[in-house]
């Protein structure tokens, strides 16, 4: 009976000090059904956000442009480029435009992605028209892909020479631009305001206005039924190129005051280099705006996702997002965070102060 008992002490002291052994080697906090996680997922966000592989993966909207459209297309051409590159986080593109998507970011419940033009993101960020209130949660991630010139172009044949000349009201004119409520007009409107004249006004003093498609507005200054044209593409622009082609143009220099004034709506200063028309008089580089897309993100998007992101496209998807789109060939890192119309998101700040191109 003795030697029964002392074997059955023994057997059990070693059960017991295997149990033991097997639980010290446990995490302690329970399973990872309740919130533990193996080692290479509790690493800190930005070891998870270079390659992406320890994330748990992401699922986000982008609200673009109408289906088949340029916004649409090209989101889903860097949509790919961000899975390639992280491939924890996808992307869904939906349908929207320029002056809905900034409210579909800011509610965050639709997209928390989209495509915006930085003026209408200055004016919703103010609060200002089209908008009833200013919105409180939405934030860049780059501008400047795929930069787009405003132009105002007077026939050679005529004595046009500034925007005084145009907005002085001095001598009647027929103007040929964009269509009413596209960003295009609505930065004219802006121009207007700042020399302190409207639509209403000027057309008291017998002016005319065309608001027409780009190809009409070509059509219109060529056939010298305009006397000047105001319009924004990207350079070369072939209606540009089109309409001087069948008359001599020139391109009227934006002041210095205006582009400060409009820099402050989020325009962009900018240059139309000298050459880039053949049928322009002008032989120097002419001052203008210009206007790129942004990228805006919902503020409560986890910053090392909007990392990872400003990284894919700016760093290790660079060469793959200017492929996406012709226009997207010229740009560089150095203009994403600036003329976005929104705060950084931190995430996104974070890599172009990593890259010193943010102070």
């Amino acid at each position: 009976m003795q030697r029964r008992s002392g074997w059955r002490v023994a057997l059990f002291t070693v059960l017991v000090g295997a149990l033991l052994a097997g639980c010290a080697g446990q995490p302690q906090g329970g399973g990872q059904g309740q919130g533990s996680a193996p080692p290479a997922q509790q690493q800190p966000a930005a070891q998870s956000s270079g390659g992406g592989a320890q994330r748990q993966p992401v699922t986000l909207t982008w609200a673009a442009g109408s289906v088949g459209g340029g916004w649409y297309t090209q989101a889903g051409g860097l949509a790919d480029v961000i899975h390639q590159k992280v491939p924890w986080i996808n992307i869904k593109v939906v349908p929207g435009g320029g002056v809905q998507n900034v409210l579909a970011v800011d509610a965050g419940q639709e997209a928390e992605l989209a495509w915006g033009l930085p003026p209408l993101v200055d004016a919703a960020m103010k609060g200002q028209d089209p908008y009833k209130a200013p919105v409180k949660n939405v934030r860049a991630i780059l501008a400047g892909m795929g930069i787009n010139h405003f132009h105002m172009i007077a026939g050679a044949d005529t004595d046009i020479r500034s925007f005084e000349d145009i907005f002085g009201g001095k001598k009647p004119l027929k103007i040929a631009l964009p269509t009413v409520g596209s960003s295009d007009e609505w930065v004219f409107r802006r121009i207007m305001a700042f020399y302190n004249t409207s639509y209403e006004d000027l057309q008291k003093k017998g002016y005319k206005f065309f608001n027409v498609s780009y190809q009409e507005q070509s059509n219109a200054y060529r056939d010298r039924n305009a006397d000047v044209w105001f319009t924004q593409l990207a350079l070369p622009a072939a209606a540009v190129q089109e309409g001087t082609q069948g008359r001599k143009g020139r391109l009227i220099p934006f002041p210095p005051e205006l582009v400060q004034h409009l820099q402050g709506m989020a325009l962009l200063s900018q240059k139309i280099p000298a050459g880039t028309y053949k049928n322009v008089e002008n032989t120097e580089d002419v001052p203008v705006v210009a206007m790129g897309n942004v990228i805006l993100v919902n503020a409560n998007v986890p910053d090392d996702v909007v990392y990872a992101i400003t990284k894919a496209l700016n760093e290790d998807g660079l060469k793959e997002a200017k492929a996406v789109q012709p226009q997207f060939a010229s740009y560089d890192p150095s203009v994403g965070p600036k003329g976005t119309g929104a705060p950084l998101h931190p995430g996104a700040e974070r890599w172009y102060k990593e890259k010193g191109l943010l102070k």
